[in-house]
């Protein structure tokens, strides 16, 4: 991967782009109450030229919205149809930004019906399985195609490492090819802009094909449109909606636990026009998706952690009636590389070294053990490829590892190394993770691939991945085995 994109990709201030997308206008009023910035097309919609507000207070036509308005950033108010604009009725959005401004964002009325207020079917409040989740997702994906008219509505779920994968989709119409199955790399949607979808509801780009409109403002410092709807889109991003075939997006982010664990997003072939009431109601319906979804997964946990207290009853009684983990070793490690699904398990205690199955050659433990013990401070760690993950890590069959340290109950250095040969296997990508450019465009310097075919890489070099329940499993482990235990 060019990691020059990623720094630039990463770098871009989104935040601070100093202007908006066309379909509306906005003017931001400071801590003092007066206009410090305006858009350029300001006097299409309120018919005052950006001069006359820059440094005053707002109209009256806005200032009698903005009373009581929360302080808290991030605070929102919609207004429907509630300014008189030059060509007709506008929409006002109030949003309070992070030192104290207020976004005011006008844009054409548009009402439309809105479908009942009730939770949608086949959303319910919890899932009894991963079936039922699967069909609710489904669901979700077919009502925002059905209510937005995009051509196609994705569920894009991120993983730890950063890389994203379609996991449900909906089409309709001839607009879009597939990408269901499709994984993405982390530089598709930079950190930067997945700190934004943690901070906002959605994201509309009605036209990406558009050129942004200018803030204009009384001092250098372009204001701070974290909270904006309107806020312009990247030109990298412009790029790579065009490169996809798409003019129109918009997306809904699922926030868990403070996290993004995946986005909604519907993508069409020409200009998407969604009413803000509308919108509103598509982002209820994801946040009720989310609640059911984090209780699903705070359930299963729950169920895991209880059925994992079960499982590791038989060590614990194996550790007693031998009253030391090295005379109980013989009896412990068969069980240990059938709870973990491993292939090896390795056991220091000190300078002692006692393998089982396929654990490290020589030269790989002895890089591996001097690395966890000196240069990692995790208590429980697990990787999948160590080739690129401990540093000097030599040709070895070992791929993948789960390591756990602790002082035993006599007080010696104690090490528990379990292991996964190398498992070669298919990763569909959506074009190549490794091209993420493909060409200089004169302007940017730097531009997103062209090509989102299907792209199939064998993937070397590491083991089958580690789940939240091995994890689990070695912090329960690590319990077993603490001081007083052992």
């Amino acid at each position: 991967m060019d990691r020059s994109f990623l720094a630039q990709c990463e770098q871009e201030q989104l935040h601070l782009s100093g202007a908006i997308q066309d379909h509306g206008t906005l003017l931001a009023i400071d801590a003092a109450g007066l206009v410090s910035h305006v858009a350029a097309n300001v006097e299409d919609f309120l018919g005052h030229p950006p001069a006359s507000l820059l440094g005053q207070p707002p109209p009256a036509q806005l200032a009698c919205h903005l009373q009581d308005m929360p302080q808290a950033p991030g605070s929102r108010r919609f207004i429907c149809s509630g300014v008189e604009g030059v060509a007709g009725v506008l929409d006002l959005s109030v949003n309070r930004g992070g030192n104290g401004e207020l976004l005011l964002e006008l844009t054409p009325e548009s009402q439309v019906p809105l479908p009942p207020p009730e939770a949608p079917p086949g959303i319910p409040d919890a899932f009894s399985d991963e079936e039922m989740l699967e069909r609710a997702r489904q669901q979700l994906l077919e009502d925002t195609g059905a209510l937005t008219g995009a051509q196609r509505v994705l569920y894009y779920a991120f993983y730890e490492q950063g890389d994203g994968e379609v996991i449900s989709e909906f089409r309709q119409g001839n607009g879009f090819g597939s990408y269901l199955g499709l994984r993405f790399p982390a530089s598709d949607i930079p950190q930067i802009a997945r700190s934004l979808y943690l901070k906002n509801p959605w994201r509309l780009i009605p036209d990406a094909r558009r050129e942004p409109v200018p803030l204009l403002g009384t001092g250098p410092t372009p204001p701070d449109l974290t909270w904006s709807d309107l806020r312009s889109v990247s030109p990298v991003h412009r790029t790579y909606l065009a490169n996809m075939g798409v003019v129109g997006s918009l997306s809904f982010p699922v926030v868990i636990a403070g996290s993004l664990s995946a986005l909604v997003t519907a993508h069409h072939s020409r200009p998407l026009a969604v009413a803000h009431s509308l919108i509103e109601h598509l982002a209820e319906r994801v946040r009720h998706f989310t609640f059911s979804l984090a209780a699903f997964r705070a359930q299963r946990r729950m169920c895991l952690i209880d059925n994992l207290v079960r499982r590791f009853e038989g060590l614990r009684e194996v550790l007693q009636r031998h009253g030391d983990l090295a005379s109980a070793w013989p009896e412990l490690a068969p069980v240990l590389l059938q709870e973990f699904r491993v292939d090896g398990a390795t056991l220091c205690l000190d300078e002692t070294v006692i393998s089982v199955g396929h654990s490290f050659e020589a030269a790989a433990f002895e890089v591996f053990d001097e690395w966890f013990c000196q240069r990692q401070e995790d208590l429980v760690w697990v990787g999948d490829n160590l080739s690129l993950q401990v540093p000097g890590y030599p040709l070895s069959e070992i791929a993948g590892a789960l390591a756990l340290r602790l002082q035993s109950s006599r007080g010696r250095a104690l090490r528990l190394y379990l292991t996964r040969c190398e498992h070669i296997h298919e990763v569909a990508w959506g074009g190549n993770p490794d091209k993420p450019v493909e060409f200089h465009d004169g302007v940017l310097g730097i531009m997103p691939r062209r090509s989102f075919e299907k792209w199939v890489e064998k993937r070397l070099g590491y083991s089958r991945p580690w789940d939240n329940e091995a994890r689990l499993l070695g912090l329960k482990l690590r319990e077993l085995l603490q001081p007083g235990r052992a």
